[in-house]
């Protein structure tokens, strides 16, 4: 009779202890529901933010390189799809002790000033901006030139007249589009790539393009020159004697050794 005593009372003191244990733990996970911890706020935080939102958590010492604009920064013409913006990663991955990523190429065929400004207003393409601390921008060839269409078509020349007309608005249009990427990443350097004349070897269209692309170039380093970590590389020069050499099949776009030339450019100005 005793023995069944015990078993009872034994029974009765584990169900108590284990029902005390229910009761803290159920008032453990209810602070939690109601007042989270800080680390779990954060956790939680990170992993619902927009991804517009996340901070890049490659190193700062890294090179993080993303290209963007027209069909320069694509690198067409490159016969190995390089372009001058993966030749520059791949010079400073060579040159320099840092390590160097490409991010991701945004460059568009014939894209113009206007149209960068929707597509910076794009969330995935925010997120790769803010990832990098390279960002690599061509713009503005399609804005005066139409793509090369001028020598393309024979028709609608790029006259003198035709550049003053299409150059302010355009250029005020780069002025915003910089304005909007340094809101987008307050800290990454910004290269732009200054303009080439593409008909310098071409005598009816030479001077029209050498003063459009002087005037144009004298704006864009004018306006660049006000900011922090923002750069113009030249490239006029690279193209001026040598539009042969460094000129694609349909006499517009860079070739492989054009784009080379405009990396080694760009990569002098970084180190």
């Amino acid at each position: 009779m005793n023995s069944w005593k015990w078993i009872w009372r034994t029974t009765a003191v584990s169900s108590a202890a284990a029902t005390l244990l229910l009761a803290v733990g159920f008032g453990y996970g209810a602070k939690e529901l109601v007042f989270p911890s800080a680390n779990r706020i954060d956790a939680e935080a990170s992993a619902k933010a927009p991804l517009t939102e996340r901070t890049p958590s490659a190193e700062e010492g890294n090179y993080r390189i993303v290209s963007i604009g027209d069909s320069l920064a694509k690198g067409t013409g490159d016969t190995t799809g390089q372009g001058f913006a993966r030749r520059t990663a791949a010079l400073l991955d060579k040159k320099s002790e840092r390590e160097v990523r490409f991010l991701n190429n945004l460059g568009i065929n014939g894209m113009t000033t206007d149209e960068l400004l929707q597509e910076l207003e794009e969330p995935g393409i925010q997120y790769v901006l803010k990832e990098a601390n390279v960002i690599l921008l061509s713009i503005g060839a399609n804005d005066l030139f139409q793509g090369g269409a001028a020598l393309q078509t024979g028709t609608n020349n790029p006259s003198a007249a035709a550049l003053a007309q299409a150059l302010p608005a355009a250029s005020n249009r780069l002025g915003e589009a910089l304005e909007r990427l340094r809101e987008i990443n307050p800290s990454a350097q910004i290269v732009y790539l200054g303009l080439y004349n593409p008909f310098g070897d071409i005598e009816s269209l030479r001077q029209a393009g050498d003063e459009g692309i002087a005037e144009w170039n004298a704006k864009a380093a004018e306006r660049i020159a006000k900011e922090q970590n923002m750069m113009l590389t030249p490239t006029f020069d690279l193209f001026q004697r040598n539009t042969a050499a460094y000129l694609s099949f349909d006499h517009f776009h860079p070739n492989s050794a054009g784009y080379q030339r405009i990396a080694e450019r760009v990569v002098q100005g970084l180190e």
